[in-house]
């Protein structure tokens, strides 16, 4: 069986997001980069495939240089081989011409049973490439997985997700799609052992330039350079005002008085008229 692990590098959870100096992006100084969260589920889901079926485990990335950092957490956590798809407008692509290229190196891989990714990427709230990638590949998927069962023999997967309501069972014939939702497993550090490993794991490259863009109908006049059918031409970082008004109404012991009533009505005016939350 071969599984392949989409992920993806994404801020620190904890970093402070700021325009760059053209304002159509995001500044990257000193800005420290992770696995996608939901990615760490995705590989340690193939991990723990591999350990019960001795499956092949190949981890695809697409981004810049820096991407490779990533690939090689999922490498040292245990994936057998990598592929970086390497873009360095990776930041302005949509998730039209991200699918499109995945799949493209995916399909030219030959046989591929399993496809996992995290259920979204956390710097752009996005979920559509993952499903995009099974809808180019022509293959069922099933997403948000809180539960997988994989049956080597009948090649099948068993996918179990929370839903209002519910759960949600669904049973895929190979080759398939699926992505992970927070809760599926708990994924195990890259110990050190594993990061030395990494780096002598084969690790293939491939550059947008080498993989034609005309035959993935990403080369359309009225598409950029990359095959985006958007651009970015600005971003603003949300301002948050923080305010404090205290109301005096004399102490607890004074319910009744006239200024705890005054304070009582100016509350009210306050939430009504500019909290607006009454």
């Amino acid at each position: 069986m071969k599984i392949v692990v989409i992920v993806r590098q994404t801020p620190d959870t904890e970093a402070k997001i700021a325009a760059n100096s053209s304002g159509n992006g995001i500044d990257e100084t000193g800005l420290k980069w992770i696995l996608n969260p939901f990615d760490e589920f995705a590989v340690e889901e193939a991990v723990k495939i591999k350990e019960s079926t001795g499956a092949e485990v190949v981890i695809l990335g697409i981004g810049p240089d820096r991407a490779l950092e990533t690939i090689r957490t999922a490498l040292a956590m245990g994936g057998d081989s990598a592929i970086h798809i390497k873009d360095e407008n990776f930041g302005a692509t949509d998730s039209y011409a991200t699918a499109k290229l995945i799949a493209s190196k995916i399909k030219a891989m030959g046989d591929v049973d399993l496809i996992l990714a995290g259920k979204k990427w956390i710097d752009e709230e996005s979920g559509q490439v993952a499903i995009q990638v099974a809808a180019e590949l022509d293959i069922p998927q099933a997403t948000i997985a809180t539960k997988v069962d994989v049956d080597d023999a009948a090649k099948t997967v068993k996918v179990q997700s929370e839903i209002e309501g519910g759960q949600r069972i669904i049973e895929l014939n190979f080759p398939a799609l699926v992505t992970a939702e927070r809760g599926l497993n708990e994924p195990r550090y890259a110990s050190l052992p594993g990061i030395m490993k990494a780096k002598k794991k084969p690790l293939e490259e491939v550059t947008v330039d080498a993989i034609n863009l005309e035959e993935l109908g990403l080369a359309q006049e009225n598409l950029g350079a990359d095959g985006s059918r958007y651009k970015i031409d600005n971003i603003d970082i949300p301002v948050i005002n923080r305010s404090l008004n205290v109301l005096k109404g004399g102490n607890s012991d004074m319910v009744e008085s006239a200024e705890v009533q005054a304070a009582a009505e100016n509350l009210t005016k306050l939430l009504r008229e500019e909290a607006k939350i009454i």
